[in-house]
């Protein structure tokens, strides 16, 4: 018993590290969602430049900075369980830190 166990946390644990280094990359279908984010809540607003200025991932998220008509927004990104589920994806005015 304690030998199968350990092989299913071995497992647990192999299947939550390659989760999260999937999640620490960068994806151009999340960083397209935050782009439609940014300006999602203001009237007349408009995302300037292609990609975002800032963007900073970890294992549970992933943060951009747009440059908007209205000025910086900081959109937070992150999945709907932790490491599994659907992506989304929060905008608020602000910059990130360097």
């Amino acid at each position: 018993m304690k030998r199968i166990l350990g092989y299913v946390l071995l497992i647990v644990s192999g299947l939550i590290a390659y989760q999260s280094y999937l999640n620490a990359q960068p994806s151009p279908e999340v960083e397209a969602m935050a782009k439609g984010t940014a300006c999602a809540s203001a009237e007349g607003c408009e995302v300037k430049g292609d990609r975002p200025n800032v963007i900073q991932t970890s294992v549970v998220a992933r943060r951009y900075q747009f440059l908007t008509s209205g000025g910086p927004v900081v959109v937070s990104c992150d999945r709907e369980y932790l490491w599994f589920g659907e992506w989304s994806c929060a905008g608020a005015p602000g910059e990130l830190a360097y």
